[in-house]
């Protein structure tokens, strides 16, 4: 079974393991792309490691923050759970997410360092105040209504297809998600989000690829480029394709809702 997708299609998306040399037909239909590339990203369970570094105008590095992330993305679940390694400002620091069968991604969070306070979280906001979007890692475009196939580019000199995901939710804050897909691998080496006004908010470009173990690909450095957050550097440095999920791995997401509501 391949592994690890984390799309942040990141994401999630992002940074996904793909299989690769199989030869795909000429012609295929969005809907074909996109369920080549759901289909890889199932896995009974991963784990990634993470170094993320935001990139100043001066080309100056920020203090790396280093994050654990442990994912499993199955067609019945998908779900993640993030932990803070380093700095001190993120260790003890968690979040638990996961997307329901309506597309909704739910988040929990504990922001106090292991005081076991856990509240309500924002799948829309930055991790640990990094420019990784814990939203993006579900990539939850590839359910929306309307799916256009556009044109072919190369990127890092490989060929990838554009698909076009609209959405059919004027409130998003995302409205239109460009993804720039290499059908032999599977995997996104763009992502590009648009706003309402058609302003782009983000983009996630795979910068370097490594080949597992498995022989599947996997994004080794993504780029995010926001405008609201600037460059941002995001490299993996550690992980297991073959993580084993325990009944307690995601037992924050059992919290009840009226329990989490009074934490806030």
């Amino acid at each position: 079974m391949n592994k690890v997708r984390l799309t942040l299609t990141l994401c999630l998306a992002t940074f996904a393991l793909a299989g690769i040399g199989v030869e795909l037909p000429a012609l295929q239909s969005p809907a074909q792309i996109i369920e080549s590339v759901k289909q890889e990203r199932h896995s009974e369970g991963f784990e990634v490691r993470l170094k993320i570094s935001s990139i100043g105008a001066d080309g100056q590095r920020s203090t790396p923050v280093k994050l654990a992330i442990i994912g499993q993305f199955t067609a019945e679940r998908e779900r993640l759970f993030v932990r803070g390694i380093s700095p001190d400002t993120v260790r003890g620091r968690w979040v638990a997410a996961e997307k329901g069968a309506d597309g909704r991604i739910r988040s929990i969070e504990n922001t106090d360092k292991g005081s076991g306070a856990a509240v309500e979280g924002d799948p829309s906001s930055r991790l640990f105040d990094t420019g990784l979007v814990l939203w993006d890692m579900f990539a939850p475009w590839w359910s929306w209504p309307t799916q256009r196939l556009g044109r072919s580019e190369r990127i890092g000199g490989k060929e990838c297809t554009i698909v076009q995901s609209q959405s059919d939710a004027g409130s998003s804050p995302i409205q239109t998600v460009s993804t720039c897909i290499n059908r032999d691998a599977k995997l996104s080496l763009r992502t590009q989000m648009f706003d309402s006004e058609g302003a782009q908010v983000r983009t996630i470009s795979a910068e370097r690829l490594l080949r597992k173990k498995s022989g599947a690909m996997a994004a080794k450095m993504l780029r995010i480029v926001a405008a609201d957050h600037g460059t941002t550097e995001v490299e993996v440095y550690g992980g297991d394709e073959n993580y084993a999920i325990t009944p307690d791995t995601f037992a924050a997401l059992r919290i009840p809702s009226e329990v989490r509501s009074q934490g806030r």
